[in-house]
């Protein structure tokens, strides 16, 4: 699954003395508990685009998986 691009980009806020990755994880930790989870379009990022399938601008930017209903490129029958 990738990563939310908005959780990555604001746990890069607070990890500038500290592991990047550890701060995401903490970040999404956090976001979970309190019942606060990013929308699709949010997790895809800024240069998402449109899924072929359900519409949404919820293509994630780096991978192109539909982080609203799962498409991915090229798989049989999409």
């Amino acid at each position: 699954m990738p990563s939310c691009e908005k959780c990555w980009s604001d746990s890069a806020c607070s990890s500038q003395y500290n592991d990047h990755a550890s701060e995401y994880r903490k970040l999404m930790d956090r976001r979970d508990r309190e019942g606060r989870q990013c929308t699709p379009e949010q997790q895809a990022g800024p240069e998402a685009t449109a899924c072929p399938k359900c519409g949404r601008v919820a293509c994630h930017q780096w991978c192109h998986i539909c982080m609203a209903c799962g498409y991915k490129p090229g798989e049989a029958g999409l």
